[in-house]
């Protein structure tokens, strides 16, 4: 049995090299060591990646996304359906991507849920922020922007609907869609974005492309929420606190919009 190099946790390790129990472990010694003004300080490598690879990756990922969405959107007519398949192949797509382009450690560590109190209170503090702090600035900022704006177009869609859309309409949205989205930005982007800058410039750029990604009326709304699902995955190190987070966001709207 091995121990960890930073926190002395037992690991299991798959070769001589492996000091330490997981990537963030490793993260938090390179950053106290650093601190410390050690000679000579250490850095991580992923950290000195290319800006051309990164960026090159990221736009390479939305190009074929969209080709995705088109070929789906020429083979199914129903806008419910196309959206449906988008969301579901798009999300298992870029987690075979995240498979083979991420170390073991990390994307396992990107899948570890921690179900304890202080996970759930982060998810809360997510939310409580999303509440009552970015959806008023959003709210104020639209009424600014786009006095004469119309509804968001997924609210159209709801209205729009037939009965059985409307069931489809509403697990894609609440479900499928947090679960794409958080792989593609706070998994795959904010992933490649931290090979080359730091954890709070990733978070803030991953969180731009996100609200590029929505209509202009909803992207502070997307870009305020970004910040805060990049947060608490930097913060935890998983994917499932943003999910879950985001998931209950969208089933909140969801609900407010079918029964508005």
């Amino acid at each position: 049995m091995e121990f960890c190099k930073n926190c002395s946790q037992p690991i299991m390790s798959e070769g001589e090299n492996q000091f330490y129990c997981s990537y963030k472990c490793l993260q938090d010694y390179l950053q106290k060591r650093n601190t410390e003004d050690l000679d000579p300080p250490l850095v991580l490598e992923s950290q000195t990646e290319s800006a051309w690879i990164v960026w090159f990756s990221i736009i390479a990922m939305l190009v074929g996304l969209v080709g995705v969405l088109l070929l789906i959107s020429a083979v199914s007519e129903n806008v419910e359906i196309a959206l449906f398949l988008f969301m579901f192949f798009s999300g298992i797509i870029i987690y075979f991507v995240l498979n083979n382009i991420m170390p073991s450690d990390q994307f396992n560590e990107l899948l570890t849920f921690s179900n304890n109190s202080k996970t759930w209170r982060l998810i809360g503090i997510v939310l409580a922020l999303d509440v009552f702090l970015v959806l008023p600035i959003h709210i104020a900022i639209t009424t600014l922007v786009f006095p004469d704006a119309t509804q968001q177009e997924v609210i159209t869609m709801f209205d729009d609907a037939s009965n059985s859309s409307v069931l489809i309409l509403a697990f894609t949205i609440s479900i499928l869609t947090p679960f794409a989205e958080e792989f593609l930005f706070r998994g795959f982007i904010l992933g490649m974005l931290m090979k080359r800058y730091s954890a709070n410039q990733s978070i803030i750029i991953s969180s731009i492309i996100f609200a590029v990604a929505h209509e202009p009326i909803a992207m502070f709304l997307a870009f305020g929420g970004g910040l805060l699902y990049g947060w608490i995955r930097v913060k935890t190190g998983s994917i499932f606190p943003s999910m879950i987070a985001h998931a209950i966001w969208n089933s909140f709207i969801t609900l407010v919009v079918l029964f508005y």
